[in-house]
């Protein structure tokens, strides 16, 4: 892929898009979560009792895709109905993408799946411990591994409670363990989320990053791209003194697409804003 194929140095397009491709890792995993939910919902189907994790499927290695499936499903019924997704979707949507930008659409998207079923396999086994008979469903493991990193990126960051109150972001995540601990409301999963939030500062403080052990390639699809809108240059805007080096903006640019930019080192950042300036100005 040429390095004018990349959306970063495209002539603006003036019609709308909702393509996969333009689409961050957040904005799909909302747009997929939504549309399981409408759904579920319309058809009152009560996908559930077929996606959702039971008590008994930590036996029955059958049923184990349920690990996964769970984590896009939303109550459909009873009191927390519509408001499951909701409060779901706005923390992944307001936090993940702060996340998202640290460590890179891939790396993003694997961290979230992973916690996805880790979460579900906790709840199983404390709710199996508990000697209790129950289905979960929600993203809300999920959610807490991706708020919680979010903490731990930007301690300092203000976050509104209840949209009024500003208090930093460390507050909010000591806040947010200390309910999950001592919670007695019987329809929450508390140890899912607790799961989450510690899966989060695991994954922070150990520096591990699941790109080196699952290529990217096997996170996200490819989806076909339009061609860029053609330009019509001149011999002296085709005259580039750098361009035996586009292949190295290529990979800086390949890197930062998966595994955001905090894997650049300070060279590579350098060489990144300079081409970003140089590209800009021959667009103008």
């Amino acid at each position: 892929m040429g390095l004018y194929d990349r959306e970063y140095y495209r002539e603006p397009d003036d019609s709308m898009s909702f393509s996969a491709s333009n689409q961050s890792a957040t904005m799909l995993l909302l747009y997929i979560n939504v549309g399981i939910f409408l759904f579920d919902w319309l058809l009152q189907l009560d996908l559930a009792q077929w996606f959702g994790v039971h008590t008994q499927t930590l036996y029955q290695p059958q049923y184990w895709y349920q690990y996964l499936t769970y984590g896009f499903l939303h109550a459909i019924s009873g009191p927390s109905a519509g408001w499951h997704i909701f409060s779901n979707m706005f923390l992944l949507w307001m936090f993940g993408r702060f996340v998202e930008e640290r460590y890179g659409k891939a790396e993003f998207l694997k961290i979230y799946l992973i916690s996805v079923v880790l979460c579900g396999i906790a709840w199983n086994v404390v709710i199996i411990g508990l000697g209790d008979n129950a289905v979960m469903t929600g993203a809300s493991g999920a959610v807490s591994t991706i708020f919680m990193l979010f903490v731990c990126l930007y301690p300092k960051m203000t976050v509104y409670l209840g949209f009024l109150i500003p208090v930093p972001a460390w507050a909010i995540g000591g806040l947010m363990l200390v309910t999950n601990i001592f919670g007695r409301q019987e329809d929450v999963a508390y140890s899912a989320h607790l799961a989450g939030i510690g899966f989060g500062l695991i994954y922070f403080f150990s520096g591990i990053r699941f790109g080196q052990f699952i290529p990217s390639k096997l996170a996200l699809p490819k989806w076909p791209r339009r061609s860029p809108r053609l330009r019509i240059h001149t011999e002296e805007d085709d005259y580039d003194p750098y361009n035996d080096s586009d292949e190295e903006a290529e990979r800086i640019l390949e890197k930062v697409n998966q595994s955001g930019m905090e894997s650049l080192s300070e060279a590579e950042r350098r060489k990144l804003e300079a081409y970003s300036r140089r590209m800009r100005q021959k667009l103008k």
